[in-house]
């Protein structure tokens, strides 16, 4: 347990503050549609008594719960004491080493069952637990809703399950500056740090907790943050100098920042979304990296702008989604995701595709993304639009992470490179 020395009273305190924020959570996740770390956000922003430890401790446990969810609802779900069993179950599977897990088994009255240090796997844990109460074991299927097996275009390997059981680690990209400087700072800064093998300007930090505005890298527009799986899709655009862009859904802009540093700074970007206040955070960020040519531009997603008509030498569409390929940052959306909010995806994207797909010159070439697993919102997409679009074809490229030559898209999960899934696709106009 933790070398910190706890006092029985502060045991208990912290016990029964996560045992009231995880029912508060619960409440937040299913009634009202909200997501966990803005609720959490929200609440330690309110009670300021809560220190930076125990804030660290109830997000820990909160997010456990959620990411070993189906298991627990399953054994323990409708029993007044579920959050004191799923606390402990959670706690024992991710092994956190603190007192307050004890207390969560005195409360059920099965103190004796933390005896699995030296279980290693994850599952494993669980399990021991499981059986030492009377309950069964659970398999890694059980880990994911089981309506979602039939939208995969994947089979669940055991590398997958454990992938998404564990936290993800924080992903930069150097923007601009010294590589091999920044790259030693890194790790002389976060002994854990690696760069990726392939994607040479991806950086790993695991396990980090960084305050970004206060880190000189990134108020110097030396490092941006973004997950390995979208650095993917940018590779795979590969704008080159003198070409013009439009990033049709671009949110907080981190494509269109990489887009530019992939050109040397030397192309033209256009940058569009429904949310002009997203577009804004962009503007601040362009500003901090010293990139002057990125444009910015509302769209609804509908008419493509008359300026951009048969202009653009690539269009990306990053189209909004199910987010199913970020389920590791937000366990607690594979239970909240259903078959029939899936459904209404793909429709969106299609058109979203195809309206876009407007803006690209002839022999300009078309890049469609998501942060999705499911097969309904990617290959389903990509074939449906070109059964009605003759003019555009796919065209190959080397998978970003290890070079295999593609037939034009490629699903990146989560145990490929321990990031974020994703989908990419490439198209040419003939």
């Amino acid at each position: 347990m933790s070398e910190y020395v706890w006092k029985e009273s502060q045991i208990r305190t912290r016990g029964e503050m996560s045992l009231d924020l995880l029912k508060q959570t619960l409440n937040a996740v299913f009634e009202q549609q909200t997501p966990a770390d803005i609720f959490l956000r929200k609440m330690f922003q309110k009670d300021r008594r809560i220190g930076g430890r125990d804030r660290r401790l109830y997000s820990e446990l909160i997010f456990a719960v959620f990411r070993w969810y189906g298991p627990l609802q399953k054994n323990f779900g409708g029993s007044d004491r579920f959050p004191a069993y799923a606390l402990a179950g959670a706690g024992i599977a991710e092994n956190i080493q603190d007192p307050v897990i004890l207390y969560f088994l005195q409360k059920c009255g099965i103190e004796k069952v933390l005896e699995t240090v030296e279980i290693t796997d994850p599952l494993s844990r669980l399990n021991h637990f499981l059986l030492a109460i009377g309950k069964e074991a659970v398999s890694a299927e059980e880990l994911l809703p089981a309506w979602c097996y039939d939208h995969f275009s994947f089979t669940g390997s055991p590398e997958f399950y454990h992938t998404l059981q564990r936290r993800p680690p924080l992903w930069l990209r150097i923007q601009s500056g010294d590589h091999e400087k920044i790259i030693c700072e890194l790790k002389e800064q976060y002994p854990g740090a690696y760069e990726h093998d392939s994607l040479k300007r991806a950086v790993a930090i695991p396990g980090a907790r960084v305050n970004l505005p206060e880190w000189d890298l990134y108020k110097n527009g030396n490092v941006e943050v973004q997950d390995l799986s979208s650095q993917c899709i940018g590779a795979v655009c590969a704008p080159q100098k003198g070409e013009l862009w439009w990033d049709a859904c671009a949110g907080g802009g981190g494509k269109s920042l990489q887009l530019m540093m992939l050109s040397g700074g030397k192309c033209r970007i256009i940058a569009s979304d429904i949310r002009i206040d997203r577009l804004e955070e962009l503007k601040k960020r362009a500003k901090r990296a010293g990139y002057h040519s990125i444009s910015l531009l509302g769209w609804d997603g509908s008419v493509v702008p008359q300026k951009l008509c048969a202009a653009c030498d690539g269009v990306l569409v990053d189209a909004p989604c199910s987010s199913s390929g970020r389920w590791r940052r937000n366990p607690e959306s594979r239970w909240t995701l259903t078959s029939d909010k899936l459904a209404l995806f793909p429709e969106l994207q299609l058109k979203l595709l195809k309206n876009a797909s407007q803006a690209v010159k002839a022999g300009g070439q078309l890049v469609y993304a998501t942060c999705s697993m499911f097969k309904d919102e990617d290959e389903m997409v990509v074939r449906k639009f070109l059964e009605s679009m003759p003019d555009f074809e796919l065209e190959g490229f080397a998978h970003p992470l290890n070079g295999s030559l593609t037939d034009g898209y490629c699903c990146i999960l989560p145990s490929e490179g321990d990031c974020d899934g994703s989908f990419v696709a490439r198209f040419r106009r003939k």
